[in-house]
């Protein structure tokens, strides 16, 4: 899920996804990460926490939606260091200012647990 520039607003174009991962993440077992990222425009402190402040958006968002607390384990920050477009372009930028999720299957009842699923990017 993608953020208007400078913002850390869930649009509501993206409340059926976060229901959607409410619902997978309860039926099936799972906890959630939530990872903030930015563009590069602005200071690399101003970008984590912007990227901190979206994560968070987020994560009260999938609470307003019912989601338990103690299945968001983890709330990660990580600016404009890990871009998935170029900086370059507008449409680059736009791309880089998201929120990814990161899956982990809860332990079971015989105490092991599943491998992590990949970083769904949204």
């Amino acid at each position: 899920m993608n953020f208007d520039f400078d913002k850390s607003i869930v649009k509501p174009q993206y409340f059926d996804l976060l229901k959607n991962i409410k619902e997978f993440v309860e039926q099936n077992n799972y906890e959630i990460t939530i990872v903030g990222h930015t563009d590069s425009i602005g200071s690399n402190q101003y970008n984590f926490g912007l990227s901190r402040r979206r994560a968070e958006a987020v994560k009260a968002k999938l609470l307003e939606f019912g989601l338990a607390e103690d299945r968001i384990v983890g709330i990660e920050a990580m600016g404009e260091e890990q871009p998935i477009a170029t900086n370059a372009t507008k449409e680059g930028r736009a791309q880089n200012r998201r929120v990814e999720f990161k899956l982990v299957q809860r332990e079971t009842v015989q105490g092991t647990t599943a491998a992590p699923v990949a970083n769904e990017n949204k």
